[in-house]
């Protein structure tokens, strides 16, 4: 299977350019999303209909990159995080701000800040806890709340 997404993913590529990402992390999501839906098109391709693949794959594609832009716009919107308060967090991230972590936040809220720092994407966090991706997007929102209310 492994072989088939890499064979394909010229054309993940290729949609989710389409989408004109804005910045490399913005792609990297799509391309996940996008890797999502060319594995639920080729477990459900059959060759049998006498339909050519790729033609099949880009919607189950475009509809999961659409489902990944929905899901950040309605992330950004329920957090509310502002540049400035994002940037202060990745860039002094050793020094003043654990000082103001609250000690209610859980391990499992703790290690998916940390491993955020440290560059993974929600679904990378999701296949290292065996969690799936939007449970890992909610464990990571309810931090970032406590976080801004304890530095209030």
């Amino acid at each position: 299977m492994e072989d088939l997404i890499e064979k394909h993913m010229g054309l993940v590529l290729y949609v989710v350019n389409r989408f004109n990402p804005k910045n490399h992390t913005e792609k990297d999501a799509y391309i996940q999303a996008g890797r999502i839906g060319l594995w639920k098109a080729l477990t459900k391709f059959s060759e049998k209909g006498g339909s050519k693949f790729a033609p099949y794959a880009w919607n189950p594609i475009r509809w999961e990159i659409i489902k990944e832009i929905r899901l950040s716009k309605k992330s950004d919107e329920t957090t509310n995080l502002n540049d400035d308060w994002a940037g202060n967090y990745v860039a002094d991230s050793e020094s003043s701000f654990w000082e103001c972590v609250p000690s209610t936040l859980t391990p499992l809220e703790d290690k998916v800040i940390q491993l955020r720092l440290e560059g993974y994407n929600f679904q990378e966090i999701a296949s290292q806890l065996s969690c799936n991706r939007s449970r890992i997007r909610k464990i990571f929102n309810s931090a970032v709340e406590k976080i801004r209310v304890t530095n209030e």
